[in-house]
């Protein structure tokens, strides 16, 4: 079996391999730190160009949503209950 290798049995979940190293809060600080200057942000006119767009697809959804919502307590209430 690979070093690495997580085994299942009977419904648990054995790690065979080597234990993981416990590290102190500064140096998670530190790994962390290195990580997120690995990050490529995009260029401004991107970042604007994908937020446009997640807000009008928040919109046209919240928008079905609510024609949906609508259309089912309709049907629910003045159709089936005739409470009109």
């Amino acid at each position: 079996m690979p070093e690495n290798e997580v085994k299942k049995s009977g419904g648990l979940v054995k790690h065979e391999g080597p234990d993981l190293k416990r590290e102190g809060l500064f140096s998670y600080f530190r790994n962390s730190w290195i990580e997120f200057k690995k990050v490529v942000w995009p260029e401004r006119a991107d970042a604007v160009r994908m937020t446009i767009f997640v807000v009008i697809f928040v919109a046209i959804l919240a928008a079905f949503i609510y024609v949906v919502d609508s259309s089912i307590s309709w049907l629910f209430f003045d159709v089936l209950l005739k409470r009109g």
